[in-house]
């Protein structure tokens, strides 16, 4: 690192009195600065990569005892909720605490969870960041630069700057679909979200990579109305409930889904890419035998598709803070990889819940 920014430096580059520039960067009140001098100030800060003087504090050996954590999601989502609190149970066991932050963009041109770090409240980050996207470019420089300890989680973005942990989507999809043309359909359902993000995209391809091979089974692909743009609607029923909003998406999902399982008969097979899915099907074509498999579960339903994936999300959280923890003992960053082997057949095959009587298919 070279020499680092001070107060001075900016008052000369903004022409401005030091003062003034201490008043701007603590936002001092009862001070008037014109409002022109005070974006000049800022924007004269952000352009020579100013720290505030607490960050100085960083740099010494003594650790704050807390690693922060980015989580800009619904919490009450079982997928998040149980990510966090793996994270959360392996630093308590290595005696460190959790403090969560924002992904905000603050007036110095830094995000709210590096200046946590510059500030010595954090010894380092873990990023699990809305809709899965990774810190921005100008963030990752810093991490980068400065040596930040940093993991990112499920973000499928790999670099030299910090650490990552991911799920392997795509062997996951095709352990599934193997499993599911054991049972020699003639017709596969494969139910999707409206999303071109890096994690449809491997579980798509895990499942071409299987049904290519097959091509005498036919693949219906449909594209249900939850978007990213809608997606926090969506996850509303965890927390507050269905809303109005919520409501119609919930009536245009069902819809979607029902109207493309119509063709389906006795053998056929619905893959759905999120948990609950097939839980509509399941319900009201109970008798139909159409076999259900979902790449995604996190244990919400009660009454499991015949074929799910279990996700590890605890463990990933585990994974998480052992990674940051190596960064923090000055280890070198490593990408993790978490394989999705964990393909289960509930009691529906092994005779544990009432068989369909007319599909004639052994269960």
């Amino acid at each position: 690192m070279g020499k680092r920014v001070t107060l001075k430096d900016i008052a000369q580059a903004a022409n401005v009195t030091t003062a003034t520039v201490s008043y701007v960067i603590n936002d001092t009140p009862g001070q008037k600065i014109a409002p022109e001098t005070r974006k000049r100030v800022l924007r004269v800060a952000r352009d020579l990569h100013y720290i505030p003087s607490s960050a100085a504090r960083a740099l010494r050996r003594k650790r704050s005892g807390c690693v922060g954590v980015v989580a800009k999601k619904n919490l009450a989502v079982p997928r998040f909720s149980q990510t966090i609190q793996g994270i959360q149970s392996e630093l308590e066991r290595n005696g460190l605490m959790v403090l969560l932050c924002t992904n905000k963009m603050k007036d110095n041109g830094l995000s709210d969870y590096l200046l946590a770090y510059y500030e010595g409240r954090v010894d380092g980050v873990i990023f699990l960041g809305k809709d899965n996207v990774g810190p921005d470019d100008a963030s990752v420089e810093r991490i980068g630069s400065d040596g930040v300890p940093f993991v990112t989680f499920d973000c499928q973005q790999s670099s030299d700057a910090f650490s990552s942990v991911d799920f392997d989507y795509r062997g996951g999809a095709r352990l599934l679909a193997e499993r599911v043309i054991e049972r020699c359909p003639r017709r596969v359902l494969y139910v999707k979200p409206q999303m071109a993000t890096a994690q449809e995209e491997q579980r798509g391809a895990g499942l071409h990579d299987v049904l290519d091979a097959h091509p005498h089974i036919e693949l219906i692909e449909v594209e249900v109305p939850i978007t990213l743009g809608n997606l926090d609607t969506w996850d509303l029923r965890y927390s507050v409930g269905i809303t109005d909003e919520g409501e119609e998406l919930t009536s245009a999902f069902m819809e979607t889904i029902l109207h493309a399982s119509e063709p389906l008969e006795a053998g056929d097979a619905v893959i759905a890419s999120w948990s609950g899915w097939t839980e509509p099907i399941r319900q009201l074509y109970r008798y139909r035998g159409i076999i259900t498999a979902e790449l995604a579960n996190n244990g919400e339903s009660h009454f499991h598709p015949d074929f799910y994936t279990r996700m590890p999300n605890f463990d990933a959280g585990v994974a998480c803070a052992d990674e940051l923890l190596s960064r923090l003992d000055g280890k070198p960053v490593s990408a993790r990889l978490l394989r999705l082997t964990n393909i289960v057949s509930p009691p529906a095959l092994h005779g544990g819940y009432p068989q369909p009587a007319e599909a004639g298919i052994a269960r």
